[in-house]
């Protein structure tokens, strides 16, 4: 019974050691895992008029954007590794007079002063069907001042 104690407790060890870096960090497995839950994840659009378009939070960038249905995806990197990030995604519900119409929407990233400088790639998805504009069929979203999405509706 001893024996099998012994061998429990340094395997809790080894383990242990094994998911830690140095300084007591969390291993870039458990970031990765965190990674591919919020990879099915679909959060809604935050429609608010008083919303500061221009504070985006912490760092990131975005790679690329995609529309299916009404599911906007956005493939973003920014550092990180030891602490959850967050993102939602903002609209001040303003159009652009032109055709077809426009209007911006500002992705906020709380990194929650993570100090870890891993390489995360992410795919966050967002329902924007909050951005319909009736009478219309076609929206252009403009992401900050990087991106633009033509966003097609029935």
């Amino acid at each position: 019974m001893q024996k099998i104690i012994v061998v429990f407790i340094l395997f809790a060890i080894v383990f242990s050691a094994a998911c830690h870096k140095k300084y007591g960090k969390h291993s870039n497995t458990s970031k990765q895992i965190t990674a591919i839950d919020n990879f099915s994840k679909i959060k809604n659009l935050i429609v608010d008029s008083n919303v500061n378009m221009n504070i985006i939070g912490s760092e990131y960038v975005i790679d690329s954007a995609k529309i299916n249905n009404d599911i906007l995806s956005l493939f973003v990197n920014y550092a990180g590794g030891c602490k959850t990030h967050t993102f939602e995604l903002y609209s001040n519900a303003e159009y652009a007079k032109s055709l077809p119409l426009q209007t911006w929407v500002c992705l906020k990233h709380t990194g929650n002063d993570d100090a870890c400088r891993q390489l995360i790639s992410e795919e966050l998805k967002f329902n924007i069907s909050q951005l319909q504009h009736k009478g219309q069929n076609t929206v252009v979203i403009n992401i900050g001042n990087k991106q633009k999405i033509a966003y097609s509706y029935k």
